[in-house]
């Protein structure tokens, strides 16, 4: 089911007649004169309902009197313009005219009455009360054109906290833009989409910096025109890294970084240079260089356990590469491995190879298994975090870096 949330203003034009009638241009082909633009919004969209929204003081009454006229008997025309006058419009009072104002706008409508939202309590009553109105999967359109100039800015939030809250579908956000028409006297409608697009990437890249899930980017990067073969490798190298197979998620994601050379379409070229950054790992020299980038990536959003895994990954594969061998070969890997335990520490932590391998191996294992390393430095290493997470960064920066 298609939604409109659409605000009701005060009418500064004329009290007694509302808003001025516009020609709001909806397309090339159709244009539609009204005084109200969200009822010619729900004709243009076809949409199955219209949740109103207003004050206590808004142009209920003249609403009212176009859209159903006489058919409200006088008294509740009477009632309603009393109330408006004096601020004091309920919705039980629009609740009984409901049915009238349906029948003559072809389509089912829900009246909300609010406050002015002038404070954060305020505001937070309208967004709980909205959610109580939607239905989860729903498709919303949002109407900014009318009502006090913050509430546009609210209904931006509804948005995102609608989408998150009732899993609603927000599929636009238009705007009538009176102060835009033009000499022909043509009003044009503007959509606001970009400015939800731009809030999804936002949080996107939030949960990257959270999590280093990459895969949110994938829906983003499909609705500006990036081909399908190119995002679907996001999710699919996402699987892998999960996986700890960075060389398969590196070969998923390598076509995608190289076109990350050359601008995208819409709001996600804003977002180009940080997602290159996001991704560089890829283009590290070797399975070693793309583990040490993914460690310090993890280490920079308080992953320590991937920090450590990668880490210690990184060291290995880099033995190994030295010694002529293959990092995704158990063998060779193993051979590479065994150097280094042939010994150990008791004290402090030299400057060594050994040194750096048994510091990796034993953050490592204490932050995998839970359990605390025998190596006094390395116990009070791990029970102190942020010493911890300085040390991490200093070993991984001393380790190769092609």
């Amino acid at each position: 089911m298609l939604t409109l949330v659409s605000f009701l203003g005060k009418g500064r034009d004329d009290r007694a007649k509302g808003y001025r009638a516009a020609r709001y241009r909806f397309d090339e082909r159709e244009i539609r004169e009204t005084p109200y633009f969200g009822l010619a919004l729900a004709e243009y969209l076809k949409a199955e309902r219209l949740i109103l929204i207003g004050t206590a003081s808004s142009m209920w009454d003249v609403l009212v009197e176009n859209v159903i006229g006489d058919q409200a008997d006088d008294d509740q025309r009477l009632a309603l313009m009393d109330a408006v006058a004096h601020g004091a419009v309920d919705e039980g009072t629009l609740q009984r005219l409901e049915p009238l104002i349906a029948r003559s706008i072809g389509r089912a409508v829900t009246p909300l009455v609010i406050g002015a939202a002038a404070e954060a309590a305020e505001q937070q009553v309208i967004l709980a009360r909205l959610a109580e109105h939607l239905a989860a999967r729903e498709r919303i359109v949002l109407d900014v054109t009318h009502g006090y100039r913050h509430l546009g800015m609210l209904a931006l939030a509804a948005t995102r906290y609608l989408a998150r809250v009732r899993q609603v579908e927000i599929e636009a956000v238009y705007y009538g833009a009176l102060e835009m028409t033009g000499p022909d006297g043509v009003t044009p409608v503007v959509r606001l989409d970009g400015l939800l697009h731009l809030q999804a990437w936002s949080e996107a890249l939030a949960a990257f910096d959270s999590s280093g899930d990459f895969s949110r980017f994938a829906p983003l990067l499909a609705a500006d025109g990036l081909e399908a073969a190119l995002t679907e490798a996001l999710p699919r190298a996402w699987q892998r890294l999960n996986l700890t197979n960075v060389r398969d998620a590196a070969i998923a994601l390598r076509p995608l970084v190289e076109r990350l050379r050359t601008p995208l379409g819409g709001v996600s070229e804003l977002f180009r240079a940080r997602l290159r950054l996001a991704l560089s790992w890829v283009e590290g020299k070797d399975l070693a260089e793309q583990q040490r980038r993914l460690a310090l990536q993890a280490l920079q959003r308080g992953d320590l356990l991937r920090a450590s895994l990668f880490g210690f990954e990184s060291f290995l594969s880099r033995a190994t590469l030295d010694a002529g061998g293959d990092p995704l070969r158990y063998e060779d890997k193993a051979q590479a491995e065994t150097a280094f335990k042939e010994g150990n520490i008791d004290a402090e932590l030299p400057e060594s190879e050994r040194a750096t391998y048994w510091l990796l191996k034993n953050v490592r294992n204490a932050c995998a298994h839970g359990t605390p390393p025998t190596c006094r430095p390395h116990l009070e290493l791990v029970q102190n975090p942020e010493r911890l997470a300085t040390t991490l960064e200093a070993t991984l920066n001393r380790l190769t870096n092609p």
